[in-house]
């Protein structure tokens, strides 16, 4: 609309000063053509500068994570991977549904979008809670009202990205958050873990029976248990 108004006005300038004859009504069409012009031009630079008429709209998504690593341990895994140095945003891998057979990397950088890409950050935090999720806050731009609509409403700036994001949230005591270089170590060191494991309790019955009952009674303390034991063997900390 504020294209074809920019237009007419043009058109009425000209028309006013160039093709009247009588200097009030040429003063009159000319200068308020112009007036209007003007008026017209500067709203549409500030509409394009300062997203004049428009408004920041934010919505919240939260959606359960399940485990990037083996499906059938007691405990959690999230793997991360810092996208350029100290920048505290990550690419992550999880599930997005518990049946998935395989995991999947998200909010990894899109080199073919990367205006886009550019403006969506995600990383992880460490909580209490006993599920893993993500929550992904999203600001988009919206018209105020109606009439800003129809004025600007000619470039597809309605829904317009403005920043995006998410964060894992995973329970510090039950998940293992991990590099995969970190995840490798795990891997090698699987089969020592548990041989030492194996070792200590058939050194101590009393003790194998102890663990024996506290994975069967209280499996989220053996959990907690299992993942201790991990954080020290890869020498991690909190």
């Amino acid at each position: 609309m504020i294209i074809i108004l920019i237009a007419l006005f043009t058109l009425l300038t000209f028309y006013g000063f160039i093709h009247i004859d009588k200097l009030f009504w040429r003063g009159l069409v000319g200068g308020l053509s112009l007036v209007l012009l003007t008026a017209s031009v500067m709203a549409l630079t500030i509409h394009i500068k300062d997203n004049w008429g428009m408004e920041k709209v934010t919505s919240t998504e939260t959606k359960k994570i399940y485990t990037a690593g083996d499906t059938n341990a007691a405990f959690g895994m999230l793997l991360k991977a810092e996208i350029g140095q100290d920048t505290n945003n990550y690419a992550l891998v999880y599930r997005t549904h518990k049946e998935d057979k395989e995991p999947e990397v998200h909010f990894q950088p899109d080199q073919k979008h990367m205006v886009e890409t550019l403006k969506k950050t995600a990383d992880y935090k460490l909580t209490s809670e006993s599920e893993a999720k993500v929550v992904t806050t999203t600001v988009k731009w919206k018209f105020k009202d109606n009439f800003m609509k129809l004025l600007f409403g000619i470039g597809g700036e309605e829904g317009k990205l403005v920043s995006q994001h998410a964060r894992a949230y995973v329970p510090k005591d039950t998940w293992l958050v991990l590099t995969q270089d970190e995840a490798k170590k795990l891997q090698q060191e699987v089969p020592a873990m548990q041989a030492q494991q194996e070792a200590v309790l058939k050194a101590n019955p009393a003790q194998a029976k102890a663990m024996m009952e506290l994975q069967k009674n209280n499996p989220e303390e053996f959990t907690k248990l299992q993942v201790k034991q991990i954080k020290e063997r890869l020498g991690l900390k909190e």
